[in-house]
């Protein structure tokens, strides 16, 4: 037996070795960047550029809400729960850390992090350094929110929903728990989740919805937000009636000399060509409206136009986290066996 105590003695080193240690999961609020700067630099230069980059307000919600919510810490404070955070920002200036890096690192900490680090030799540098990586983390940390917002919703998943959906339009959506069938026909379907939520003291009523719907492709020339936004309002006049006799969901164009018409951009969904539009919705005929966003694609065999929605009446709530959500399901979606989507457009 002694001729195998140093093998299984390398098997525990081996084990238990810094490389191979589990990493807890990470942890921290939806929307939060924990910013790690020291006061000073906070409530100087450094910190009014962080702020003027990552707090911008979104442009397609009713109120002003920043991007994202910024949590600022000295380096010194920087550890035990706060070193698990999902998402860092770490400002090395100076003495501040290691000035010889920049770059993001996932998982560093815990499972599940997206940590960057920006260095500079002073407050100067440190800004310059950072005005480079600005846009390219705003998508990062975008996108690293939209990615923990999907498996949270993976794990509450309805598989009766899911089914349901994926058999009337050949597509797969990640589908929470709480949802129900409002409408649904061969071409269209209709999902709402009604909540009482609390905030404020009080409990109000929050609505979330989403709709998936198909028709017939003609030409590309639809992937724009003038004829998605007539597309969109054909359908849910036909389909989404709102809290009043008559009444029915619309797309805010206007508000007075305000253009409230959605922005839209070329992105991509289950890895292939789509167009996403945010906006603002109203009810014809009724007081009653929100934001929502939308993704169409093509499914090229079967020659269907297809768009996945998602849209939230909150009044008394910020309303970011909600459309967040949305999208994160929404880029869940998945194509089934019959439909190839639109690689390029064209």
């Amino acid at each position: 037996m002694n001729t195998f105590r140093p093998f299984l003695l390398l098997l525990v080193l081996v084990a238990c070795s810094p490389s191979q240690k589990h990493l807890p999961n990470a942890s921290g609020a939806p929307g939060e960047i924990l910013v790690v700067m020291d006061k000073g630099h906070w409530e100087s230069g450094p910190g009014v550029l962080v702020r003027s980059i990552f707090e911008q307000p979104i442009a397609s919600l009713p109120q002003r809400e920043p991007r994202f919510k910024l949590v600022q810490v000295p380096p010194k404070a920087f550890g035990s729960l706060l070193l698990t955070h999902h998402s860092v920002l770490f400002a090395a200036i100076g003495q501040a850390g290691d000035t010889a890096g920049t770059g993001l690192t996932p998982d560093r900490y815990a499972q599940g992090q997206l940590f960057l680090q920006v260095s500079g030799a002073d407050g100067a540098a440190w800004e310059r350094a950072f005005a480079n990586e600005a846009d390219a983390a705003v998508s990062r940390f975008e996108t690293h929110q939209l990615d923990r917002l999907r498996k949270q919703v993976a794990k509450e998943r309805d598989p009766e929903l899911v089914a349901s959906v994926e058999k009337v339009h050949d597509v797969l959506l990640e589908i929470p728990k709480g949802y129900r069938i409002m409408k649904q026909d061969s071409n269209f379907t209709w999902l709402e989740r009604d909540r009482l939520v609390s905030g404020s003291g009080l409990e109000h009523n929050v609505i979330e919805g989403l709709l998936i719907h198909h028709q017939p492709y003609r030409s590309d020339t639809v992937f724009n937000v003038l004829n998605l936004v007539n597309l969109r309002d054909s359908i849910t006049k036909k389909y989404v009636e709102g809290p009043a006799p008559g009444s029915y969901m619309i797309v805010q164009r206007r508000f007075e000399t305000l253009d409230l018409m959605p922005q839209g951009a070329v992105t991509e969904l289950d890895g292939h060509y789509a167009y996403i539009m945010h906006g603002l919705f109203g009810m014809e005929g009724a007081k009653m409206g929100g934001p929502f966003v939308s993704m169409t694609t093509v499914c090229e065999p079967q020659v269907r136009m297809i768009t996945v929605e998602g849209f939230v009446y909150a009044p008394q709530f910020n309303k970011r986290e909600y459309v967040r959500e949305l999208e994160a399901i929404l880029r869940s979606t998945r194509f089934g066996p019959k439909c190839i989507p639109l690689s390029t457009k064209g």
